[in-house]
């Protein structure tokens, strides 16, 4: 039989069992058989050698900004608000267009593929760009089209915002590789009639609901004196929690809050280095695992993170955690590579599709190297991937059946073009930054 890929003598990581030497057959961008001997049973286009490599599911990152790409290190230790007014919201009002987005979200999904990410889920506008950068480069995403109040991008108001995002979702619903979604900005950006709306379009639609909530602890006390509720509290007396919602960082919730979300099968995606970075604040994740709320890996964008290492934020969630907690034991290795992929899978809605090595699954999978000073010597690959290893190590990337990155290289555009690029923009944005 003929098949797409072949990967053969990896250490394959299998959530249900320890991990063991294998071979993987790909085909139609499925998974579809593990096992030992499949060279002699399989013909393949394409054989992977995975020896002294690493072989396991995709990074799933639940938030993203992926075209603000060019806005890294644009404007860095400063609080959240002042950074948001006084620096990205009127380096966007000049420069957000169909064009910027398309070229930035190229550069970032780049980014993104680098740093073993194969799905995203993302919020932003002019989604149908992102989306055609998307498709290009070969990644997986969720794309949540912002909701604001006000006059944003090419919106004049939230009704426009909604009408756009049931013509993306009829454009994409047949998409191998791209969804949409409604991602009202947050709870301060937008009033409780578009906050309702979204809800319903996310429930009409059956699709994914994206919102920043409770970032920072003025949000939470500016929420309660407004609605006499807290932030999860409020979106619950709106019934916003009716279907799939990812809430992005969620670092101020009470135990209240936490059974809210537990209760409604919500997702939280920790965005631990853009919250230091910002100084937004942090909690201790303890509760929030107890209470039994699903946890997701986010990098927000590289604007506030300015990486998109999803290797380095489950080294530093892990380790800030086990400080917090005074406790060691907490998130170890293990269930921080589940919570940074099948965790974000189910995040998503999508943990039947991605998120772990399984026949029948879709082949988004990537392949890490071992054979190096870094990684040796390797007793347990969980604790190296989240306490050794650097993207560097990441040197193959399947998404869908199909490689977008092969020894560190991408596949399906020119690195050099991309660069190119950001210098372009680069300079451009410097020039508006003198001149204002």
């Amino acid at each position: 039989m003929k098949i797409d890929i072949l990967i053969k003598n990896g250490l394959i990581l299998k959530f249900d069992k320890k991990p063991t030497l294998n071979n993987i057959a790909i085909t139609d961008g499925k998974i579809l058989e593990i096992g030992t001997n499949l060279e002699q049973k399989y013909k393949a286009k394409l054989i992977i050698d995975a020896t002294e490599k690493i072989v396991m599911p995709g990074f799933v990152n639940t938030h993203s900004h992926v075209a603000m790409s060019y806005f890294k290190g644009l404007a860095d230790d400063l609080p959240l608000q002042e950074w948001l007014t006084k620096h990205i919201w009127p380096v966007e009002e000049k420069f957000l267009s169909e064009e910027f987005v398309k070229d930035a979200a190229i550069h970032g999904c780049a980014e993104m593929i680098k740093n073993g990410i194969t799905t995203f889920n993302d919020m932003y506008f002019f989604g149908d760009q992102t989306a055609g950068s998307v498709e290009k480069i070969g990644i997986r995403a969720v794309l949540g089209e912002g909701v604001l109040d006000f006059p944003v991008a090419n919106y004049q108001n939230a009704d426009e915002i909604f009408a756009y995002i049931r013509k993306m979702h009829d454009k994409y619903k047949k998409s191998e590789l791209i969804d949409f979604a409604v991602a009202p900005h947050a709870i301060y950006t937008c009033g409780k009639e578009n906050l309702i709306k979204s809800k319903d379009l996310a429930l009409e639609l059956g699709i994914l609901l994206h919102i920043h909530l409770s970032e920072t602890k003025q949000e939470v006390d500016d929420c309660i004196k407004k609605t006499g509720l807290r932030p999860v509290e409020y979106l619950d007396s709106l019934g916003f929690f009716e279907g799939d919602v990812v809430v992005a960082h969620a670092i101020w919730l009470d135990e209240s809050e936490q059974n809210i979300l537990a209760k409604n099968n919500s997702s939280i995606a920790i965005n631990t280095s853009s919250n230091l970075k910002i100084a937004s604040g942090f909690d201790s994740f303890k509760s929030y695992l107890e209470h039994g709320v699903n946890l997701s890996i986010g990098t927000d964008g590289v604007a506030s993170n300015n990486n998109l290492s999803m290797l380095q934020e489950i080294s530093l969630t892990a380790k800030l955690q086990k400080a917090l907690n005074n406790d060691p034991t907490i998130l170890p290795a293990k269930e921080m590579i589940q919570i940074a992929t099948i965790g974000g899978a189910k995040a998503l809605n999508k943990n039947n599709q991605i998120g772990s090595i399984e026949v029948g699954k879709k082949a988004d999978i990537i392949i890490v190297d071992t054979d190096c000073i870094e990684a040796q010597p390797m007793y347990d690959p969980y604790s190296h991937l989240v306490y050794s290893l650097a993207s560097e190590q990441i040197k193959d990337v399947i998404i869908n059946g199909k490689i977008v990155m092969k020894n560190r290289k991408l596949v399906n555009i020119d690195e050099n073009e991309i660069i190119e690029k950001a210098k372009y923009y680069q300079r451009k944005i410097m020039e508006f930054n003198h001149i204002k």
